[in-house]
């Protein structure tokens, strides 16, 4: 055997444990450098889909005023952050939406117009207009709902 042919069978390849360290740590920099925008771009996302949900829920408070012929109410309850549609005259409760902080939506503060919630009337309606905002931190959506069941969202 030539010495040549020794020398590349003992030479290995790939990294160095050095190398390999210096990688980590590049790959580690970078990742703590996009996180909190990460994290900022998913609590945004949040509170965009809870927006969403929270006009559905007045669109749907319309339509089911309308369908059953009979009045609803829609309350939010700062206590337990729930969103509720109940039907006035029997008080069942047809649907809720939780509106606090967990895993999916981690709002930070909500606030409701009129407080006291309002009455939809199957010809659609309502006692006041209503106006939900969601937040959290900086970013803030709302939801505007006008006497005549018109939703916007902001």
């Amino acid at each position: 055997m030539t010495q040549l042919t020794r020398q590349r069978r003992t030479t290995r390849g790939g990294f160095t444990a050095i190398e390999m360290v210096i990688a980590m740590v590049i790959i580690g920099l970078m990742a703590s450098a996009i996180m909190p925008r990460i994290s900022r771009i998913v609590a945004e996302e949040r509170i965009r889909k809870l927006q969403a949900a929270v006009a559905t829920d007045f669109e749907l408070a319309f339509a089911l005023a309308s369908r059953e012929r009979k009045p609803v109410t829609v309350t939010y309850s700062t206590s337990t952050q729930v969103l509720a549609i109940t039907d006035r005259a029997t008080s069942t409760v047809l649907k809720t939406r939780y509106l606090g902080q967990n895993q999916s939506s981690s709002t930070t503060a909500v606030t409701f117009s009129p407080s006291g919630g309002i009455t939809i009337f199957p010809a659609g309606l309502a006692t006041a207009a209503v106006t939900v905002t969601v937040s959290n931190g900086n970013f803030t959506r709302t939801v505007m709902v006008t006497r005549a069941g018109q939703v916007t969202k902001s």
